[in-house]
């Protein structure tokens, strides 16, 4: 929207993966964001935005995917819907800049760098870029 044209956050990730070569598993073992949100009027409420912001990526990057079947969404329930859930969590380091100018969002500019960094931590990994999401264990396996 405008505001992210005149108000805009900036943020940057490194994702540090392992990736093992029998089964395609990606372990994502830690994961650093710095992001500059100009003024900061609520440091506790931006990590936490932060936080988030940055969970809903790896979850976008390694779980959530809809199946259409026949017309229909095969993923019907929870049950059957993957994604992040609280276990197996990354290590997460956040640095958060302040520019002094007006505040700006904190909720959704991690999401989008999550999974760019996570993909090319895979190809630094084992040479295989990954280019749909979320990142296909099969199709990772199939060219290592």
């Amino acid at each position: 929207g405008a505001e992210e044209r005149s108000n805009p956050s900036f943020a940057a990730c490194i994702a540090e993966v392992a990736v093992d070569s029998n089964s395609a598993k990606i372990k994502v073992k830690k994961i650093t964001v710095a992001i500059d949100l100009g003024l900061i009027v609520n440091p506790d409420s931006a990590r936490a935005q932060i936080e988030g912001s940055i969970l809903w990526g790896l979850s976008a990057c390694l779980y959530e995917k809809m199946t259409i079947k026949n017309g229909a969404v095969v993923e019907r329930n929870f049950d059957a819907y993957k994604w992040q859930n609280v276990m197996d969590l990354p290590e997460i380091d956040i640095h958060i800049m302040e520019n002094g100018l007006h505040p700006t969002g904190a909720g959704e500019p991690a999401t989008a760098i999550i999974s760019p960094a996570i993909a090319n931590a895979v190809f630094n990994a084992v040479g295989v870029r990954m280019r749909k999401l979320p990142i296909d264990r099969a199709e990772l396996l199939s060219q290592l």
